[in-house]
């Protein structure tokens, strides 16, 4: 941006390029996103340079070439994805427009409002609850039949609503992770729930296991591009060299688990990114290599399915809040 310097902060310059993404994609009116960014703006004390950018911005609207400041091919991407017109109009029309959290509960209830789990969240959480997107709770609710041994080691466990969610469905899980910060806010769920869950802090790509597994689950470390509508800075601070970075790191914990699992068994891979480089394209690369490796079918009305795995449609709970955008792949081992 010609209207900024190399000496302007870069909470700033990040500032920016989420409100030209909001300009660019957003329904929202210029002059509204102009105001918020401002507002936010004065906690940096640097409110009148930001007016000052974006008032000359709007002024030259049709010079701005925005897709130099936002996430290359995000819209392209998306589309690619979603196909169909309604699924894109409604991504557009609540772009960055937070999805609802929701409180789940550990047992059916009768006053759920989906799947007799999913209950609206109150001020004061449920004494057996715990709060989840519901996108992340319906991965777990549309695959965890597929799993015939209930005993599961989760990856990349932690903050443990996947865990959490398995357990209270009947799997005695084994639970890893390797940052102590996201373990800590487990360990605070499983005591403000007073449940107990095996979670170590583990690397998995430098542990060496021993034992073999029958259930996988890979929550992969991701660009957390599904999450823009949560978090619209996600759009600004990931390239495409980041994104072929975690793609390499989630093809190697596919790699391993595929190792640590046994024939028959079954390796559910997640993430939360719509790009093809950390979901269709990594589950090509590991079928192509590896034969003995089987695709299952997803049966569900809340995803949409693209090659070799499925997309949450967010348009599926449009009516309940919307949620954030999750990859799901079913892979057995044969």
């Amino acid at each position: 941006m010609k209207y900024i310097n190399d000496k302007t902060p870069k909470n700033i310059v990040t500032l920016l390029k989420i409100s030209l993404t909001l300009l660019y994609f957003s329904s929202k009116p210029h002059y509204a996103v102009v105001n918020d960014t401002v507002e936010i703006s004065k906690d940096f004390k640097k409110e009148k340079l930001v007016n000052a950018v974006l008032r000359n911005i709007l002024r030259n609207t049709n010079k701005i070439k925005y897709e130099k400041n936002i996430y290359p091919n995000f819209k392209k991407v998306l589309d690619k994805i979603f196909s169909s017109k309604s699924i894109r109009d409604y991504i557009y029309e609540t772009l960055f427009i937070k999805p609802k959290n929701y409180q789940i509960s550990l047992i059916d209830n009768k006053d759920a409002l989906y799947s007799k789990r999913v209950l609206i969240l109150e001020k004061k959480i449920n004494k057996k609850c715990f709060v989840q997107d519901i996108g992340n709770f319906e991965v777990i609710n549309s695959i965890y039949k597929f799993y015939k041994d209930k005993n599961l080691i989760d990856v990349c466990a932690a903050p443990g609503g996947k865990s959490i969610l398995l357990q209270s469905l009947g799997f005695n899980v084994f639970a890893i992770d390797k940052s102590q910060n996201q373990i800590n806010k487990f360990e605070e769920n499983l005591s403000r729930l007073n449940i107990k869950i095996n979670i170590q802090k583990i690397d998995f790509l430098k542990k060496k296991f021993t034992d073999k597994f029958n259930s996988i689950l890979l929550d992969a470390p991701c660009s957390a591009l599904g999450t823009f509508r949560r978090n619209p800075d996600v759009t600004v601070k990931i390239d495409p060299s980041q994104i072929k970075k975690h793609q390499k790191t989630q093809i190697q914990m596919l790699e391993k688990s595929l190792k640590m699992l046994n024939n028959g068994g079954f390796l559910v891979y997640i993430v939360c990114s719509f790009h093809p480089f950390e979901t269709i394209d990594v589950i090509d690369k590991i079928i192509q290599k590896h034969k003995n490796v089987k695709i299952h079918s997803i049966e569900t009305d809340k995803m949409i399915k693209r090659q070799n795995g499925y997309f949450i449609n967010p348009l599926s709970f449009k009516d309940i809040g919307g949620s954030d955008i999750f990859f799901v792949s079913v892979l057995e081992k044969i």
